[in-house]
C-alpha cells in the first residue's frame, strides 16, 4: 500500500509539473485570462512553481485585483513556517 501511495503521489506531482509547464509556455495574455477564472489559491499554486519572469508576465496580464489576491497567497504561504 505504501508503494502504491508513493507511486500515486509521484504521478500527481508529475501532472502538476506538466500543467505548470503548459501554462508557462502559453502566451502570457492567454495564460492570464485563464488564471483570472481560477480560484486565487489554485492560481497561486501554479504561479509559485514558475520562474519569476514567467509568473510576472502572467500576473501583469491579470486584473490588478486578481493579481493582488494571488500575490497575497503566494507571499503568505510560508508565513507560519518555523523560523529556527
Amino acid at each position: 500500500l505504501k508503494a502504491t501511495l508513493a507511486l500515486a503521489d509521484g504521478a500527481a506531482e508529475a501532472d502538476v509539473e506538466k500543467l505548470t509547464a503548459v501554462y508557462q509556455a502559453m502566451k502570457p495574455k492567454d495564460a492570464a485570462a485563464l488564471f483570472e477564472t481560477m480560484s486565487p489559491e489554485f492560481a497561486a499554486g501554479f504561479l509559485g512553481r514558475m520562474p519569476p519572469e514567467s509568473a510576472a508576465a502572467i500576473l501583469s496580464g491579470m486584473s490588478s485585483e486578481a493579481a493582488y489576491g494571488v500575490s497575497v497567497i503566494v507571499a503568505g504561504r510560508n508565513a507560519g513556517a518555523p523560523k529556527d
